[in-house]
């Protein structure tokens, strides 16, 4: 023998010992990571699938996949209709060489994903013993049918040696074989048989099953040389059934993927898919006949397609599945570098340049979604951040600055937000500030309550109810959170209960804050840091005051006695929190009606001292002279010290004058032969019973009546109690009615014309024919109201109509005036208090 003999024979003893050393080191992988890896056990579909895309006939490749059962034994066999065997494949598949080919075509797009190669040994987690049929052509040579066993279940160097030659010897009987005359080129000429001796073969079985119901139909998409898919025996077939393009100019389409199973109706789903070039993006849609509504994406489906799923991406970044045949994947095929490096490096530049091209389809898609008002914008911004194990293949810096914050800039300009409003809303507003407001919480319950005091509030600025949790998982730091310390600077900026109640849509401010501090009290930290900092509780002059500087009122404290503190200078409602609130103050002091009481004896008793200083606090000490002249009884108890020198409470001025009075009424008495002022009351009140002055008719005194015409004076008149008010020697004139009649329709129009501000107040159904002075077909707070008006310039009001009366006896009923510089609702408390009403008949 040679020494040329002998490098030969070691060359193909290296030769066999690399191709060993390979399977082996790939099986003992693989064998590892099945129990740990989500992704393993799933890729052998894929690996089957893109070895029969690469050898379709040009007309596309069909696929079968059959779940099968022969002599208590389990099988699993993937079938295929594309082109024969080549000598090389069969080489190549034995030896586990890929034969990927990096070279690509005139447009950019490599022939072949790869097939064979290490990623084909995935399919092995099936069987580790695989039987080959296939047929078999050369170009001068004629079709052959060939069948081979592929053993992979070696430990050892020598074993997996061992079996690559048996699998070669039992391919060298081919020429020996009967030619196959009947080679029907539609037929699945191919098939790989997978015996499933184990559990762990059904569960990797299964879990690849499952991930081809879930991508198979955005591959299909993807790949067009991919024409059906069939899983059997359940009958189940993928393929694809329409495509519609919306714009030719973006390449925007909407393609429909059929899914065909025995026994029941077919399953339609539809994408939307942008493409320039290689690179396309695609989302989940739903058509309807005149709309279409993004859904949302499985959170199963990988991210990044190579035309297949590159399962591992699931979490890469983006809010679109982007697919380009370009891409250069991890040898593992679980994502794409794109690493910054020293050296150039071609292939990661290819995949950056890629990304960059989807960022701007991502743009094409997003504009014409919300031009054309595509349901569920929301979910183009499911954007992300970089999580392992995509982040350790990425450069941060490189994909935030391309591909993370032009998207956002993006998104937060994009009225992609539904609001409470049902109005769509952007993130920012025209000058880049924070606009929509998130709910945010420690708790869903804790969002959920924020989101219903918001929406009392400002519901234009919100998202819907139901889309609080998606939002509160998807926007980032440009976004505006809507947290309880956030509501709490919000009550403080609006600085008292008579500027936050208007904001509020109908809804009473202090039930509003009531139920804000219910939802603080269930966040602990934020309890204590809100309460302790913020001014958000109101005290008792309606003023919003920080919680320690506060006291609560305990029991009746008479109103009286807090006006005469505040002419004091010691304003007591200001440091007391509205009774009303109801959150616990318990660790704040405590006042009572005793201590105002206190008060006031310590105020009287130091400025009576001297009597200039009693001079500067005069309406104090008076408020107190009127409240002990009014309750004798009450005052005499609660303040028996100052009540028996009361005296002191009086100025010189006031002594000297009620001594000068006292001598008066004294003459009177005497002039009027009376022995009281009781009994002199009563005198006068006899001499006037038959002299009491009458008025002058006017047109004040018409327009204040409401009345416009002769005759309804002369039917007011037929009021005994009505005309005895006036002079009938004076009689209205034309002039006084038009003039009145005027006076009311201004009254009408003005009083129309401030209801339509008031957001509780709905005219829609308005109707003014009912009574001059009365407004019909008003609803308040969406519940009907009569309304009464009356032009008031003179400051009076006079009531005659019936129907007025009859109008203003029921409970919903408001009296509104016109007062010339002003509209203002007339109540009973303001009908009381200004004619010092204090008791009247039932």
């Amino acid at each position: 023998m040679t020494y040329r003999d002998k490098i030969s024979q070691s060359e193909q003893k290296a030769h066999s010992h690399g191709i060993a050393t390979k399977i082996l080191r790939e099986m003992t992988t693989l064998r590892a990571s099945v129990g740990t890896s989500p992704n393993t056990p799933r890729r052998w579909v894929w690996e089957l699938l893109q070895n029969a895309k690469d050898v379709n006939g040009g007309e596309g490749v069909n696929v079968k996949i059959s779940k099968a059962e022969k002599d208590q034994k389990k099988y699993l066999l993937f079938e295929h209709d594309g082109r024969p065997f080549t000598a090389e494949n069969i080489r190549f598949l034995i030896e586990q060489t890929s034969s990927k080919d990096r070279e690509k075509d005139e447009e950019g797009k490599r022939e072949e994903t790869g097939k064979f190669g290490t990623g084909f040994l995935t399919t092995h987690l099936l069987s580790e013993i695989v039987f080959v049929k296939g047929v078999a052509k050369e170009e001068g040579l004629d079709y052959r049918k060939f069948s081979f066993k592929l053993d992979r279940s070696g430990f050892k160097i020598n074993e997996i040696i061992k079996a690559v030659e048996s699998s070669k010897q039992q391919i060298l009987n081919i020429d020996s074989q009967e030619p196959y005359s009947e080679y029907d080129q539609k037929a699945f000429n191919t098939a790989f048989i997978y015996s499933l001796e184990d559990p762990l073969s059904i569960t990797v079985r299964e879990q690849g099953l499952n991930d081809l119901d879930i991508n198979l139909p955005y591959t299909l998409c993807f790949v067009d040389k991919l024409n059906s898919v069939g899983v059997f025996p359940e009958g189940k077939v993928f393929e694809v059934y329409d495509e519609e393009t919306l714009d030719k100019k973006k390449n925007l389409k909407i393609i429909t993927i059929k899914i065909s199973e025995k026994g029941n109706e077919p399953k339609y789903l539809e994408f939307a898919s942008l493409t320039n070039g290689l690179t396309s993006i695609m989302i989940p849609v739903q058509v309807n006949s005149n709309s279409i509504s993004i859904l949302s994406i499985d959170p199963h489906v990988p991210k990044l397609f190579c035309d297949f799923p590159l399962l591992g991406t699931e979490t890469f970044p983006f809010p679109a599945i982007i697919n380009n045949p370009g891409f250069n994947p991890t040898d593992p095929r679980d994502g794409i570098y794109l690493t910054d490096s020293v050296r150039k490096d071609p292939l990661t530049e290819e995949n950056k340049q890629i990304l960059k091209d989807a960022v701007e389809l991502y743009y094409n898609l997003l504009d014409f979604a919300t031009e054309h008002s595509w349901r569920n914008l929301h979910f183009l911004a499911k954007l992300g951040t970089l999580k392992d194990p995509v982040k350790s293949n990425t450069s941060v810096p490189w994909f935030e600055a391309n591909v993370q914050l032009p998207i956002r800039d993006e998104l937060n300009m994009s009225s992609i937000v539904w609001t409470a409003k049902d109005t769509y809303g952007t993130m920012l507003d025209s000058q880049g500030k924070q606009s929509m407001q998130f709910p945010s919480g420690i708790s869903k319950e804790v969002r959920e309550k924020i989101w219903e005091l918001a929406e009392m509030w400002f519901p234009e600025l919100i998202p819907k109810k139901d889309l609080v949790e998606y939002w509160n998982s998807t926007i980032w730091p440009d976004c505006a959170r809507l947290t309880l310390l956030e509501m709490a600077k919000l009550i403080e900026t609006s600085g008292e209960l008579n500027v936050l109640e208007p904001e509020l849509v109908n809804f009473d401010s202090i039930n509003w804050l009531n139920s804000y501090y219910e939802v603080l009290s269930l966040d602990n930290g934020e309890y204590l840091k809100i309460t302790d900092s913020i001014k958000i509780f109101p005290n008792q002059n309606g003023d919003f005051v920080k919680k320690k500087f506060l006291s609560k009122q305990v029991g009746v404290i008479d109103p009286v006695f807090k006006d005469i503190l505040k002419l004091f200078g010691q304003d007591i409602r200001a440091d007391l929190v509205d009774d009303r609130i109801v959150i616990d103050f318990e660790d704040v002091d405590q006042y009572e009606q005793s201590d105002a009481i206190r008060a006031i004896n310590a105020e009287v008793e130091e400025k009576t001292r001297d009597r200039e200083i009693a001079q500067q606090f005069r309406p104090a000490l008076n408020l107190v002279l009127k409240y002990f002249n009014e309750n004798p009884g009450t005052a005499k108890s609660l303040f028996p010290s100052i009540y028996s020198r009361k005296y002191l409470l009086y100025d010189d001025e006031e002594i000297m004058d009620n001594i000068g009075k006292a001598e008066e009424l004294k003459d009177l008495l005497e002039v009027f032969n009376v022995s009281s002022a009781d009994e002199l009351r009563r005198k006068f009140e006899n001499m006037e019973e038959n002299s009491r002055s009458l008025l002058p008719v006017t047109e004040d005194i018409l327009t204040s009546m409401g009345i416009t015409n002769i005759q309804e004076w002369e039917e007011a008149m037929q009021d005994t109690d009505l005309s005895a008010l006036f002079d009938h020697q004076s009689v209205p004139t034309t002039d006084m009615f038009v003039l009145s009649q005027g006076h009311i329709l201004r009254a009408r129009d003005r009083v129309i014309a401030h209801l339509e501000t008031l957001n509780e107040y709905d005219l829609s159904d308005l109707d003014t024919n009912t009574a001059p002075t009365i407004l019909a077909g008003v609803n308040k707070n969406h519940m009907p109201v009569k309304i009464v008006f009356r032009p008031a310039y003179s400051q009076e009001v006079i009531v005659y109509y019936g129907a007025e009366k009859d109008a203003l006896d029921y409970a919903d009923a408001e009296l509104w005036v016109d007062i010339g510089n002003a509209v203002r609702q007339i109540s009973l408390g303001h009908i009381l208090k200004i004619n010092n009403i204090k008791k009247f008949p039932i």
